[in-house]
């Protein structure tokens, strides 16, 4: 039983610190995004130059793949941490499989051994 809380703290711990990992890797691009051009220009910035405002859609569609690609990369990461949870959840699922085999096959020999001590010593 200790050993299950135990198993289930540390669980519990990694999970935590990938969630703070994350968070900390999204606040760090979203801080990059606000250092680069916004997205929108200002409405007092009335462009009359047809090559100004090619060149505003060119640096809007920049940022947006740059935005896109930064949720990609993290719907990636959240994948593989799934499949890290996943994989550690069947090991641990074994583990406890196992456990129990073993717990069950030492129940039947100690009758078997008790048995067999109380017989010599009569």
């Amino acid at each position: 039983m200790a050993k299950e809380r135990n198993l289930k703290k540390s669980f519990q711990d990694s999970l935590e610190e990938i969630k703070k990992r994350m968070k900390e890797k999204r606040n760090k691009n979203l801080a990059e995004i606000g250092k680069r051009k916004s997205f929108v220009v200002a409405p007092c910035q009335i462009i009359t130059n047809t090559s100004t405002l090619l060149k505003n859609y060119q640096d809007n569609n920049k940022m947006l793949v740059l935005a896109l690609e930064n949720e990609k990369s993290k719907v990636r990461e959240a994948q593989d941490i799934i499949l890290q949870l996943r994989k550690e959840c069947y090991f641990l699922t074994y583990q406890l499989y196992a456990l129990k085999e073993k717990l069950a096959s030492q129940q039947t020999e100690e009758p078997a051994q008790v048995f067999s001590l109380q017989r010599l010593n009569s």
